[in-house]
């Protein structure tokens, strides 16, 4: 956190990540982790969760875990039924 108060005042503009709790990765400019990255519950990208953004994220009541907001991730089809119907060799992109 005081890492982020101080790239804060240098104009960094990552100085607005929010910390998250259950990070699902990091983001790290230089060898210095700058924030954390939420990953998407249906198609498994990451994003970084910025205070007063305005990006429009999602939240899957069906996982129970947040999404990144794109119009192919608003229906629930988690990451891992995607990789079987694709297997399989239904027409689907990833």
């Amino acid at each position: 956190m005081e890492l982020i108060k101080r790239l804060k005042k240098k104009g960094n503009p990552f100085g607005d990540v929010q910390y998250e709790r259950h990070p699902g990765g990091a983001f790290i400019i230089d060898g210095i982790e700058v924030g954390h990255t939420v990953q998407c519950c249906h198609c498994n990208g990451h994003f970084l969760s910025m205070r007063g953004s305005g990006a429009r994220r999602g939240f899957c009541m069906r996982c129970m875990k947040t999404t990144c907001g794109k119009k192919t991730c608003d229906s629930c089809i988690p990451f891992e039924k995607k990789l079987e119907l694709y297997e399989k060799g239904k027409v689907l992109t990833l």
